[in-house]
């Protein structure tokens, strides 16, 4: 294929709409016929920080999601839409893109309505079980509708073509399928390499429900260090709850050591290559995650996300009897407590959900998504399941 590729990728507001754009990208920069490639995104968000870091050159628009209840910002959402969009459409005469990639949230929308404007043909990534509303809203229009979960399939059925439709999976970075080995993990992470290992994360911004329950568990914990199973926990609190932590928990408790807190973990591959089980929301990214290295859940879905999405994110892998679910209005630290004594009691429980996990890994979801995208920027009129990789 001779066609040079100008590849605009588009999305945000959460990680789980950036990571698989930038899992894309990985991809891109080991493609000598990929000219150029663009993140557009919303001015001062998480997008910005990621693609930055990943030396991506940037593109923010000013805008805001559409509120959902009756507010000053209601009135003001169809003008920041419209100037967003402009500001779209002048990046897009300026860059000259062959595709652009929409991977949700509502930082894609004014590049999508761009893109329709302009007759810039465009793919979408559905990183959820249940499709958020931006998505929803260009598949009918998009050459290629990507999805990360299966569960997905059912919502796109109503469109005209369904064979542009593609369960891909959640791309995620390479770093995933080539993790360190467990003892090296745990010494860079300074942990007892002898020990079972709980992740627990609540994502980048952590989760302070999650932390409330740890917190609460961790006498428990302790007093039990001659117990029959005693583990340590690997806690990433999120900077915006970490001076809360300093400032409450004992510090007995904080710098016991069966209890390691971190403000933010860079590189989550080196923490899931150390963790015997993940204590963690039900995002889609993170299903991603937990599945490419095989690391065995406890899920307590966020409950207030759009159409309950991570509930239904979790029972999908809940119901491969990969993860184990607490909702959160269940959830204590005694309760928590016990899931983990019982499962890291249970030697052929753990080992039967390590591999369902594995089981239902895509490995190979960037690669196919990326040669798909390109095929779509050739002009390729009909697209493979995996791109012809």
């Amino acid at each position: 294929m001779n066609t040079v590729h100008r590849v605009i990728l588009t999305g945000g507001g959460t990680g789980g709409h950036v990571y698989p754009a930038l899992a894309v990208a990985e991809q891109l920069k080991k493609r000598p016929e990929v000219e150029s490639i663009v993140y557009v995104g919303v001015e001062g968000k998480l997008e910005e920080k990621l693609a930055k870091q990943m030396g991506l050159e940037f593109v923010g628009l000013k805008v805001i999601g559409l509120p959902r209840q009756i507010s000053p910002k209601l009135f003001s959402f169809p003008w920041q839409l419209s100037k967003a969009i402009w500001q779209a459409l002048k990046t897009i005469n300026e860059f000259k893109p062959t595709v652009i990639l929409g991977t949700g949230g509502y930082a894609a929308a004014p590049t999508l309505s761009a893109a329709l404007l302009k007759s810039i043909p465009f793919a979408i990534h559905e990183p959820d079980s249940y499709p958020g509303l931006v998505n929803k809203i260009f598949a009918p229009h998009a050459k290629l509708v990507s999805l990360g979960m299966e569960a997905a399939q059912t919502k796109f059925n109503r469109l005209s073509r369904k064979e542009k439709v593609f369960f891909n999976g959640n791309p995620i970075s390479e770093r995933y399928s080539h993790l360190p080995d467990r003892q090296t993990a745990c010494i860079n992470l300074d942990l007892d390499p002898h020990l079972p290992v709980v992740l627990v994360t609540g994502g980048s911004q952590g989760a302070h429900a999650i932390n409330e329950a740890v917190y609460a568990m961790l006498p428990q914990l302790i007093s039990r260090e001659n117990a029959a199973v005693v583990f340590q926990i690997l806690h990433q609190v999120g900077d915006k709850n970490w001076q809360t932590m300093e400032s409450s928990l004992n510090p007995a408790l904080r710098h016991h050591r069966l209890y390691k807190p971190r403000k933010y973990i860079d590189d989550l591959s080196i923490a899931y290559a150390a963790a015997d089980l993940s204590i963690c929301r039900s995002g889609a990214m993170t299903i991603a995650e937990l599945t490419a290295c095989g690391t065995p859940a406890i899920f307590i879905p966020y409950p207030y996300g759009a159409q309950n999405h991570q509930d239904f994110n979790a029972k999908t892998v809940a119901d491969a009897y990969a993860a184990k679910v607490i909702p959160q209005t269940e959830l204590s630290g005694t309760g928590l407590y016990e899931v983990i004594e019982r499962l890291l009691n249970n030697n052929f429980k753990m080992s039967q959900m390590r591999q369902q996990m594995l089981s239902l890994a895509k490995p190979q979801a960037a690669a196919a998504l990326t040669e798909q995208l390109l095929n779509v920027s050739a002009g390729v009129e009909t697209i493979t399941e995996n791109g012809g990789i």
